[in-house]
This record gives structure tokens, C-alpha cells and sequence, in this order.
């Protein structure tokens, strides 16, 4: 593959850019470079997502076009193996569909390709570590770690574990060995990923906690975001968990998914909690953590939902507020328990009650940010807006965007003067 180029997309979740991190690094070992510009690319990697189906619709019609010019395309990641004939009839002339395990494979299937192979299928799961092709992104001070992948679940919308499987985690010291070398190449913020970091170590007997005292030894000025973790996973490590991210070294950020706040549709959508032991979790965050960022993600119109449960989710919302709420529209997953429904919510009515809680949402949430006015910290100076200025972080993740001159990486001292929905805006102390 030497002196190849590669063009590279990628779609979806903070795992699947960790892969095209990885992606990156398989091929640049190779010899082969990554070009921003399409026209000047030997060969085109698509690294997909199969989570929503807008995503997937957006995924094919991308597919569509691609297939129309001579380049050929390897289609990458959870996709294949979700809705593998969708992407067949939308590019027949398609170069390979490799798993998203299957980033070892991808080198020598990469190379088959340039030589003129077509219609090359690989879903199977390499067997060794692909955290050995880490690569950050340059250009960056931000860097995303997969820790681990797969789930302990059988959520009834979810297709992805279809995707990744069963719980495959790297190893302590590897994930040890990665950070060191992203702190000593200068990477400051670090993003711990997986699907679902509360599995981490259940196949290999470590645990999270112990991944996270071991990283925290790590000398530095970085500091560690963790990904998202089911509350059933950490129920009972939940106060160790805190414990260790008492240090510095870790935004005071939780990524805890309720999905809904009626205990009767969690069981029907296979969640291994209820609301109250949800509510246990952020209660014993907010107790250590006062002003920590709390997100959680929600599921409007779930097949079965009622008027009542849904007055329960805004109503726990209310009571809770959460910093970040994700939320998303129920749609059907290929193969899933709850596409085979029979008492699906109308479109009308999961557009209405969608509207209705991103309403309230933006209500409480533009009060949260109204309170960070005249708090005044460190922050990390972590990566430029996409409408100007400097995003930065401080402790809980807030993103302060500064109007001023800053150096990516850089650690200063600012003042939150004033806020808006999604950011807070400040200045520089000069004291």
C-alpha cells in the first residue's frame, strides 16, 4: 500500500470515531495516507453506524452516490452486519464489507482492493487487540480511547449489539500504555469510550475502578472524560466509582441513560434497572459532585408508550434536570424485539411529545447555565468553535467559549460572563 491514499467518513457514536482513529493507523502503517480531498484518493473507507435509522438512511444515500464514480469503496462498521442487503442494493459494485472488528483484516483486504478485487465480505471479529493501530487525531488536543466493546444487554430496540457482540475489553495495561503515550504526544483532553463502560472487565476479571486508579497515576495536565454506563452495571461499585474520580485528573461528567421514567416501559424495553435506582445513581453523583454534568439520554414514543408514561418521564426530568438530555424519536432497528410491535406510537404523537420535552429541556437547562454566571476556574482550552472563538472545559465539562487569544492545549484562568442554551461564554482573568 505504499504511497495509496485514503479518503475517510465516518458516521455515529464516540466508539465508532475511536475506530476510525484506529482505522487511521492500520493503514498509515502500512504505508498509505489519509487525504482530506476525495478526488485524490485511491480508495474510499466508509466507517458506518447502524444506532438510528436517519443515520442509516443518510448512510445509503451516501452509498449511492459513491457508487456512481470509479473509486472503490470499503464499507466499514456496525452497518454490515445490521442491514447488510440495504448496502448491497445501494452500491453493487462495492470494493469490501469488513465488521467493525475487523480493523487487522483491513490491511490485507485494503491491499487485495488496490490490486482490483471487488465484492470482498469479512464480518467476522479479528482475534487480537486492534488498540495497537491507536492513532490520535493530529491537529488536536482531544483523543478518544476505546476501552472495551459490546454489551451484557438484550435492549429490545437495540440493533447494535448485533454489531459489536459480546463483551470483548482491552486490557489495563494496554489502555495504561495508549494514555501515556497520548499525555507524553500532547493530547489533554482524553475520552475514555465503549458502548457501555460499566461492562468494562467483565470478560477479563479487571474492573473500571481499577482501570481508573491505574490511569489516575498517570502525571499531567490531562484530564480523563468517561464514557456512558448503565446504572444496573454499577449499582454496587457506583460509590468506588466516585471515590476515584475525586481526583483532578477526571472531568466531573456522567453519562447515565434512563431512556424513560416509567418503570413498566423499562421492562418492556429490556432495561435492567427501574427510575429509582436511576435516580439512586445521580443523587449519590450530585452528593460528591455538586456542580458535575450530568447526562442521560431518552426515547420518546417507545411501542406501548402511554399518556401516562410519558407524564412520568417530564415529570422526572423536572424533578432531576439534568444537564444533558439527549432525545430521540423511537424508530425500528432491523431484527430487533420492539420492530415486531404491535401497539407502535403514532408519527404525530412522537413528534408532538418530542417537541414537548425538548421545550422543557431547553427551559431547564437554559436556567443550569444561567448559574455558571461569575463562577471564574481553569479551564483547558480544548478545541476551536464551529461558530469562532475557543471552546474550553472546566471541571464539570461545561464548554466555555472564550472570544480571545488562547493556545489549543493551554490551561487559563477565566470568568463566566454570560450564557445561552448550549455554552457558557467567558473571559480571561487578569488578575
Amino acid at each position: 500500500m505504499d504511497d495509496s491514499t485514503f479518503y475517510l467518513e465516518t458516521y455515529g457514536c464516540s466508539l465508532n470515531k475511536a475506530d476510525s482513529d484506529l482505522i487511521v493507523g492500520r493503514l498509515n502503517g502500512l504505508g498509505a495516507e489519509q487525504t482530506p480531498d476525495i478526488e485524490m484518493a485511491d480508495l474510499i473507507v466508509l466507517n458506518t453506524c447502524g444506532v438510528k435509522e436517519p443515520t442509516e438512511d443518510r448512510i445509503i444515500h451516501r452509498l449511492k452516490e459513491l457508487g456512481n464514480q470509479s473509486i472503490p469503496v470499503i464499507v466499514a462498521g456496525c452497518l454490515p452486519r445490521i442491514s447488510l442487503d440495504r448496502i448491497r442494493r445501494a452500491i453493487p459494485r462495492f470494493a469490501a464489507l469488513l465488521g467493525p472488528q475487523s480493523i487487522e483484516t483491513l490491511g490485507d483486504v485494503a491491499d487485495r482492493v488496490l490490486k482490483g478485487e471487488r465484492g470482498i465480505v469479512h464480518l467476522d471479529s479479528d482475534y487480537e487487540s486492534k488498540l495497537r493501530f491507536f492513532e490520535g487525531p493530529p491537529d488536536s488536543v482531544i483523543c478518544t480511547i476505546p476501552i472495551c466493546e459490546g454489551c451484557l444487554g438484550s435492549c429490545a430496540y437495540c440493533a447494535v449489539r448485533f454489531a459489536r457482540g459480546s463483551v470483548r475489553s482491552h486490557s489495563v495495561t494496554e489502555i495504561n500504555s495508549v494514555v501515556e503515550r497520548c499525555v507524553h504526544l500532547g493530547y489533554r483532553e482524553i475520552r475514555l469510550t465503549s458502548q457501555d463502560a460499566g461492562v468494562f472487565g467483565h470478560d477479563s476479571g479487571e474492573t473500571l475502578v481499577e482501570l481508573l486508579r491505574n490511569l489516575d497515576h498517570i502525571e499531567g495536565e490531562h484530564r480523563f472524560r468517561l464514557g456512558m454506563f448503565n446504572p444496573n452495571l454499577v449499582l454496587d461499585t457506583i460509590d468506588d466509582l466516585i471515590t476515584v474520580m475525586d481526583s483532578e485528573h477526571f472531568f466531573k461528567f456522567f453519562h447515565v441513560p434512563i431512556q424513560t421514567g416509567s418503570d413498566s416501559l423499562l421492562t418492556v424495553m429490556g432495561r435492567e434497572y427501574s427510575v429509582a435506582e436511576w435516580t439512586e445513581i445521580v443523587s449519590k453523583i450530585r452528593g460528591k459532585f455538586p456542580r458535575a454534568t450530568v447526562a442521560t439520554d431518552i426515547i420518546v414514543g417507545f411501542p406501548g408508550e402511554t399518556s401516562a408514561d410519558f407524564e412520568e418521564t417530564i415529570n422526572l426530568l423536572q424533578n432531576v434536570r439534568p444537564e444533558v438530555v439527549n432525545i430521540s424519536k423511537y424508530g425500528d432497528r432491523p431484527g430487533t424485539v420492539a420492530s415486531r410491535a404491535k401497539d407502535k406510537v403514532n408519527t404525530s404523537m412522537k413528534k408532538e411529545r418530542s417537541r414537548q420535552m425538548s421545550s422543557l429541556v431547553s427551559d431547564f437547562v437554559t436556567e443550569l447555565n444561567a448559574s455558571w454566571i461569575g463562577w471564574s476556574g481553569e479551564v483547558i482550552a480544548a478545541e476551536t468553535g464551529t461558530r469562532g472563538g475557543i471552546v474550553c472545559r472546566n471541571f464539570a465539562y461545561k464548554p466555555i467559549i472564550l472570544h480571545e487569544e488562547v493556545t489549543l492545549g493551554g490551561t487559563v484562568k477565566v470568568e463566566v460572563t454570560s450564557s445561552e442554551r448550549t455554552h457558557l461564554l467567558g473571559q480571561i482573568c487578569r488578575d
